[in-house]
């Protein structure tokens, strides 16, 4: 495998670490195991990265491995009492993954109709959810009334959840 190609590897298994770490949580019944299999996936994708061919779905092939390593590490729960079957492991697993693909598609969305925000209401978002300030200490920074921050949010949010319906109607998926 040449250089471009373990650099495209690398970071698609960057770029998926979040939805493997929610497919594993979903299928692991210890949540302490959680880190210690993500970390097991990762090796076995690096290991493998000359199997993967560029262009192909990433996502299904790691997702493959980490169901493997996921009802590996439940064997070996074999003797305590809660366990799921295989039959039942691998139901869980497609949920779980679909789950996360409406989740990926709500945030293309959601990111979407956020760059098409007036500059202010973008501001007032990111002070809110990306900087974690109370409507009141943003009301405070920005010198209006805290009841008027908050309604001002509300419509922001409603807005926000009108275009993303939009945005993944327009691409024929449900909201």
């Amino acid at each position: 495998m040449n250089e471009e190609s373990r650099k495209q590897v690398v970071q698609e298994i960057a770029r998926h670490q979040s939805r493997l770490r929610g497919l594993v949580r979903c299928l692991l019944v210890r949540s302490s195991d959680v880190d210690d299999i993500l970390q097991e996936i990762n090796a076995v994708l690096w290991e493998k990265a000359d199997d993967f061919q560029p262009g192909t779905d990433f996502w299904a092939w790691a997702s493959q491995i980490a169901r493997f390593k996921v009802v590996n590490q439940i064997r070996k729960y074999g003797r305590e009492r809660l366990v799921f079957d295989d039959a039942i492991l691998e139901q869980l697993a497609e949920i779980a993954a679909d789950k996360l693909e409406q989740l990926d598609r709500r945030r293309e969305a959601l990111d979407h109709c956020l760059q098409r925000l007036p500059p202010p209401q973008r501001q007032l978002i990111d002070l809110r959810y990306a900087g974690g300030q109370t409507v009141e200490s943003i009301a405070e920074s920005i010198g209006r009334p805290a009841g008027s921050v908050r309604q001002t949010l509300y419509r922001i949010r409603t807005a926000l959840q009108l275009c993303i319906e939009g945005q993944l109607a327009s691409r024929g998926e449900p909201s």
